[in-house]
């Protein structure tokens, strides 16, 4: 593929990133470069609430889309998005970028052989540590930061509890739904600490009738925990996802047989492999995987989660 513009709102973070990675052309507008540019596609990777516009905007030009997560920010927006590029007859992948983790690949693809039997119960984490911003600073050279974040970039909501679960559960969402399938329904609780702390607990109910949980909590007083644990009647997944920047596998390992099986794999950016799939599809015309269609799954999944500890009950998913 050939990377031939770059857009930001800020146009000297356009004009610095051009630079800095020999794209011929930079703009401050969208629609201007999607009228100037004979592009195939774009990656979508503005603030969330502006994900919608930019993307149906896209498709109307005919364009292909890669957005990044959450897919919007409402369930409405994500079936705006998805109607638009329907009906102009373009592609929409969502950067779930865990599934393209090797050793999530491999689990799944285990758990879809039978090789753990029955699965009765499907876990996930993510608890969030207070030495984040130490993990990012050390990628600190990789970002050209504008001298402003749009107004509700990252909490466009203003809820605490739904903010996180768009920022950071709805990669779990995804990820348990690809490991366990459609999720039927969801009971939450949600905790606040006086100190700010907080924690989201999570009971899911799968349509194959396996039970799981899911917890979304920060900012714990250690290091990042992040991971996933299935259990079948026949054996056991388990994987330590690491801090998503340092683009390493997950540290995975499957008891099966009477011993515990793990495999080894190169080194993987997960993010280049969704991009390489994304050209791949345009090129070979292919649906991606994950699809429009996954963004609006997992969005519903997030927002039963919302409701149910909003409400006090069980939420059902259709």
């Amino acid at each position: 593929m050939e990377l031939v513009a770059v857009c930001d709102k800020h146009l000297e973070v356009a004009r610095r990133v051009a630079a800095k990675y020999g794209v011929p052309r930079y703009y401050r507008d969208y629609e201007e470069m999607f009228r100037r540019e004979r592009l195939d596609g774009i990656v979508n990777a503005t603030w969330h609430a502006a994900h919608c516009e930019v993307t149906v905007a896209a498709a109307e030009a005919g364009l292909h889309v890669f957005v990044e997560k959450p897919m919007a920010v409402t369930v409405e927006e994500c079936r705006e998005m998805l109607d638009a590029c329907r009906r102009h007859g373009v592609k929409l992948m969502v950067g779930f970028m865990k599934r393209f983790d090797p050793s999530l690949r491999w689990i799944r693809d285990e758990v879809r052989r039978g090789s753990l039997g029955r699965v009765f119960s499907i876990n996930s984490w993510y608890r969030d540590c207070r030495v984040h911003e130490g993990y990012v600073r050390a990628f600190i050279d990789a970002f050209i930061r504008p001298p402003e974040y749009p107004a509700r970039a990252y909490a466009p909501t203003g809820d605490r509890h739904l903010d996180m679960l768009l920022a950071h559960g709805v990669h779990h969402a995804d990820l348990l739904r690809w490991m366990g399938g459609e999720v039927s329904s969801v009971v939450s609780r949600y905790y606040e600490t006086p100190s700010g702390d907080y924690v989201s607990t999570s009971i899911l109910k799968f349509r194959s009738g396996a039970l799981g949980f899911f917890q979304l909590c920060g900012s714990i007083a250690g290091d990042w925990d992040e991971g996933l644990a299935i259990f079948g009647d026949e054996g056991t997944a388990r994987a330590e996802i690491l801090f998503p920047y340092f683009k390493w596998r997950s540290r995975a390992v499957i008891f099966r047989g009477g011993e515990y099986v793990s495999r080894l794999f190169p080194f993987r950016d997960m993010y280049l492999e969704e991009l390489r799939h994304f050209v791949k599809c345009i090129e070979e015309d292919l649906e991606p995987s994950p699809s429009g269609y996954d963004g609006l799954r997992a969005q519903e999944i997030i927002y039963a989660i919302y409701r149910s500890a909003r409400e006090g009950r069980e939420i059902t998913i259709s």
